[in-house]
């Protein structure tokens, strides 16, 4: 009987959500004017008022002045702007999208790292870049994530311009190598058939751990003549 009254709740709330157009928050379920409800967005893991390096977004320990990150790595790119810190409820949600195919939580991710990019923004950059999938990893997913994650900034900046750029090498999956394994991976994975002379370019991924593959990117910019090149996240891992 309470497995019987469980299932008619259940059902019962589907059935007013859809006939209502009542919409709940992806995160605790609660009914919302958003995807996402002011308690649980307060909540969710910021990078504001947090003293961290205003190249790599790496946290600073306190009264230390310059990176240990920075110095021990050779980056190409300028600054990296990150909306979160690469934990719970937003890895777990972000999985589900590239992993189980969850695009209902596209729209959510999108809005929040529009939201918390944008403040962070003086003006918007010459170039745009949002880091490929190679074409075989596409087919068996079906989207780049990255795509999902930059719709709010296409149809926010629909003059902005965005290149869309090749990845002509199959890598191993990062997460199961090390930092130098990872640089060795990711050599000569990309291609660019662009000249950006003098022009400030964004590349823009979901998550950035140790950096390697956006530094790839950005040196490969640079290479092609950018003046400037930011890496734009949703989260930054600090581990």
């Amino acid at each position: 009987m309470k497995l019987l009254t469980k299932g008619f709740y259940k059902l019962q709330q589907w059935i007013v959500k859809i006939i209502l157009l009542e919409e709940s928050c992806v995160l605790c379920g609660v009914a919302a004017d958003q995807q996402i409800c002011q308690d649980c967005y307060q909540s969710l893991p910021h990078m504001l008022n947090k003293p961290y390096c205003p190249r790599c977004m790496l946290y600073l320990p306190p009264k230390e002045l310059h990176c240990k990150n920075c110095q021990e790595n050779n980056f190409y790119f300028d600054r990296i702007i990150s909306g979160f810190e690469y934990a719970f409820p937003l890895n777990r949600i972000l999985h589900k999208l590239k992993y189980s195919n969850s695009l209902e939580y596209s729209h959510v991710l999108s809005q929040l790292f529009w939201n918390a990019i944008s403040k962070r923004l003086h003006k918007l950059p010459d170039i745009i870049i949002p880091v490929p999938l190679h074409i075989n990893k596409h087919k068996l997913r079906g989207f780049n994530h990255v795509n999902e994650l930059i719709r709010e900034l296409r149809h926010s900046n629909p003059d902005s311009k965005f290149l869309e750029i090749e990845r002509i090498k199959e890598t191993k999956a990062q997460a199961t190598l090390n930092r130098q394994e990872r640089i060795n991976n990711l050599a000569d994975a990309f291609a660019i058939n662009a000249d950006l002379n003098n022009l400030s370019v964004a590349i823009i991924d979901d998550v950035v751990t140790t950096g390697s593959t956006v530094n790839e990117l950005a040196k490969l910019c640079k290479q092609k003549g950018a003046r400037q090149v930011e890496i734009w996240c949703l989260m930054r891992a600090q581990d």
